[in-house]
C-alpha cells in the first residue's frame, strides 16, 4: 500500500487549519459571501464533535446530513469523523422507502438538515425516530428532539471550555485507523433497494494523493468553487483534494447562480457535470445573436471555427485574431481566471468540447464511480486526449475483462456493500478486481475510452442487445434537444423520448425571448423536421436493430426536483419510462 501523508481525513483537515496559506472556506447567502477562517473551521469542528459526543454519538454510529454544499457540511463530517462515527449524506427528495431504510441500515442516530421545510413531506414525518435532529437554518422549524447547528456549537463551546477537550480530540484523531470507514455511501440504483458503499480514509486519502501530481494548484493563486452537492461522492473528494492542497474554497449557493458566482469571485479550478457546460455552451454561442455588422459576421465565424477545429493545433494567424476579438470575451464571461475545470458523472458532448477546449477553456474528463472512491481514470493538464477518459491513476491497476467489461483494483477501490455479503461476493473477480459493470477498452496510447454500461444495455424482443448511451449521447448533440432516453427493453423495435431544450428552439425559430414560448416550439413543423433529419444521419451510423424507429418531444423540464434527475444531473431511466409510459406506449401502438 502507497505511504499515506495523513492517517486520517480529520488529520488532513486539522493540518489545512493550520497552514498560514490557507484562506479559509466562503459560502454565498443571499448574494453576499460569508467567510470561514481557518481558525473557525478548527474551533467550529472541535465544538461540533464534542457536542455530538455528548449528545450520545459513539463510535460506529452514523450520521445522516441532508443539506446542500457548505462549510457546515464538511465540518460536521469532520466531526463525526472525530467521533470514530459515519456519515450518510441523503438527499431531500429521497423516497419514504428508501430514506427508512438507508437509516436503518446505517444506524443513523442523528440527523442534519439545512431547514425542516427542505425536506419532503413523508421524510417530516419520520423525524422523531432519531435520537437528535440538528437544523443547520435557524429560520427553520424545529422538532421536539431537534436543536440549532449554532445552539449545537455553543454546547460544544461551553463543554470544551469546562473540560479537557482539546486533548481528547487529540486522541481521537489519533485512535482513527486508515481502514477504518468514515462513510457510507448509498448509490441509487434503479432497481431493488440501494446498495450502501462503505468507503475508509485510506481510499479518499490514497485517490487525492495520486490526483496531485495530475493538476498541479498552488494554494496562494488558486480559487476554487464548489457548484456540485458535496453529498456525491465526487464532489465530496474533491474537497478534501482543495484540503490537501490548501486552497480557498467558494460554496455556491445555487447551480442556477453560477453564471453571476463566476464573475463575482473568478475561480481557478471548478468540477462540473457535463449538464453546465452544456449551458455554458449555449450562452456562448448564443453571443452573435445580439450583433450586427462587421461584428456580426466576426463572432459568427469565430464560432464556427471553435466548432469544427481540432483542438491543440498550432494556433493560426485568423485563429489568434478571433481570440483576442471574441474567445478572450467569452472566457471573461465566465471568470476569466480557470486554469481547470473537470468534467466528471457522464460523457459530456465532443461538439461542445471541441468548442470550449478551443476557446481556451482547460477542460479535463474523467471517470470513476461511487465504488472507486470515485475517480478510475483521468486527462491531466499536462496529458490530455479529447475524447478519452484519460489514463488510470497510478496506484490502480485497470484491465479490460469478459464483454469488455473495465475491471479495476488498487487502494481507493471500496471493500464491499455494507451489510450485503450476498453481493460483494460477486461484484469482485477471483483475483479482486472490482466489477465496474461499465464497457469500455484502453486505445493503442494507454487512453481508457468508455463505450456503455452493461447494466444499462437493452435487449429488444427479437434478442438484439441494444446500448443506450452512445445513441442517447448522438442525440442529444442537436441544439433542440436538452437530453434523450433510448427505449428497446422487450420492444420490437428502438424509440427514444426526447426533452425539448427550450434555448435551443427558441434560436432555432428565431424568436425573440418575449416571442417564443414552449407551445410555439412543440407545434413547430420546422423543428420536428430538423430533428427527424439529425435521427436520420445518427440511423446511418447504426445496426438496423438499434435504428430508432420512433421519437416523442416531451417539454417538460428535467430537474432533480421532479425526480427525474440523479444529483449529478443523470436521467433516472426506470423514474422516467416509469412517468412517460403512455407516451412511449403510443410509439408501439
Amino acid at each position: 500500500m502507497e505511504p499515506l501523508q495523513f492517517t486520517s481525513l480529520a488529520a488532513m483537515f486539522f493540518s489545512n487549519c493550520a497552514r498560514h496559506g490557507f484562506g479559509g472556506w466562503y459560502k454565498r447567502i443571499d448574494g453576499q459571501w460569508t467567510h470561514y477562517s481557518r481558525e473557525e473551521l478548527r474551533d467550529t469542528a472541535i465544538y461540533a464533535a464534542v457536542a455530538l459526543n455528548n449528545r450520545g454519538l459513539r463510535e460506529n454510529d452514523s450520521v445522516g446530513i441532508i443539506a446542500p454544499s457548505s462549510p457546515e457540511w464538511l465540518v460536521a463530517d469532520i466531526a463525526t469523523q472525530i467521533n470514530r462515527a459515519r456519515v450518510v449524506p441523503l438527499f431531500p427528495n429521497i423516497s419514504s422507502e428508501n430514506f427508512l431504510y438507508q437509516c436503518e441500515d446505517a444506524s443513523v442516530q442523528i440527523l442534519i438538515v439545512n431547514s425542516i421545510d427542505d425536506l419532503d413531506a413523508p421524510l417530516k414525518v419520520n423525524l422523531r425516530f432519531f435520537k437528535l435532529v440538528v437544523c443547520i437554518d435557524s429560520q427553520s422549524d424545529l422538532p421536539e428532539n431537534g436543536i440549532f447547528w449554532n445552539d449545537l456549537l455553543e454546547e460544544g463551546q461551553r463543554a470544551s471550555e469546562r473540560g479537557n477537550y482539546y486533548s481528547w480530540v487529540d486522541d481521537q484523531i489519533q485512535m482513527i485507523h486508515p481502514d477504518d470507514i468514515f462513510s457510507i455511501i448509498y448509490t441509487s440504483g434503479s432497481t431493488g433497494l440501494p446498495k450502501g458503499v462503505e468507503l475508509s480514509h485510506r481510499n479518499i486519502l490514497v485517490q487525492i494523493q495520486n490526483l496531485q501530481p495530475l493538476y498541479r494548484l498552488e494554494s496562494k493563486t488558486e480559487r476554487a468553487l464548489t457548484v456540485l452537492p458535496v453529498a456525491h461522492v465526487l464532489e465530496r473528494m474533491v474537497v478534501y483534494f482543495y484540503m490537501l492542497n490548501g486552497l480557498t474554497t467558494y460554496f455556491a449557493d445555487n447551480p442556477k447562480n453560477v453564471a453571476t458566482i463566476l464573475t463575482e469571485i473568478h475561480p481557478t479550478v471548478m468540477v462540473v457535470v457535463p449538464r453546465i457546460l452544456e449551458r455554458v455552451y449555449e450562452s456562448m454561442t448564443a453571443a452573435g445573436e445580439n450583433t450586427k455588422g462587421i461584428r456580426r459576421y466576426l463572432v459568427k465565424n469565430a464560432i464556427k471555427i471553435a466548432k469544427i477545429a481540432t483542438p491543440h493545433d498550432r494556433p493560426t494567424l485568423i485563429y489568434r485574431l478571433y481570440d483576442r476579438l471574441v474567445y478572450r470575451k467569452m472566457r471573461n464571461a465566465i471568470g476569466g481566471s480557470f486554469k481547470l475545470v473537470v468534467s466528471g458523472s457522464s460523457s459530456l458532448n465532443k461538439s461542445i468540447l471541441r468548442f470550449l477546449l478551443n476557446i481556451g477553456i482547460p477542460i479535463r474528463e474523467g471517470y470513476g464511480m461511487t465504488e472507486c472512491s470515485p475517480v478510475v481514470s483521468a486527462n491531466s493538464l499536462a496529458d490530455n486526449r479529447p475524447g478519452s477518459i484519460g489514463k488510470p491513476l497510478a496506484h490502480l491497476e485497470v484491465k479490460i475483462g469478459d464483454n469488455n467489461e473495465i475491471l479495476v483494483k488498487g487502494d481507493s477501490v471500496f471493500k464491499g456493500y455494507h451489510n450485503r455479503p450476498d453481493i460483494n461476493a460477486m461484484v469482485f473477480t477471483e483475483d479482486g478486481f472490482y466489477k465496474t459493470g461499465d464497457q469500455g477498452f484502453f486505445d493503442a496510447d494507454g487512453y481508457l475510452n468508455f463505450t456503455g454500461r452493461i447494466k444499462e444495455l437493452l435487449k429488444t424482443s427479437t434478442g438484439k442487445y441494444v446500448c443506450p448511451n452512445p445513441i442517447e449521447l448522438e442525440i442529444s448533440r442537436h441544439p433542440v434537444i436538452e437530453q434523450a432516453l433510448v427505449i428497446a427493453n422487450d420492444r420490437k423495435f428502438v424509440s427514444a423520448v426526447i426533452w425539448l431544450n427550450p434555448e435551443g428552439a427558441r434560436r432555432m425559430l428565431k424568436f425573440s425571448h418575449d416571442e417564443f414560448s414552449i407551445e410555439k416550439a412543440m407545434s413547430s413543423v420546422r423543428i420536428r423536421e430538423s430533428i427527424n433529419r439529425h435521427i436520420t444521419r445518427i440511423n446511418r451510423k447504426l445496426n438496423h436493430w438499434e435504428q430508432i424507429r420512433k421519437w416523442t418531444l416531451i417539454s417538460d423540464e428535467l430537474t432533480t426536483e421532479s425526480g427525474l434527475l440523479t444529483p449529478t444531473l443523470k436521467i433516472r431511466r426506470t423514474v422516467a419510462e416509469k412517468r412517460y409510459a403512455e407516451e412511449i406506449e403510443k410509439m408501439y401502438t
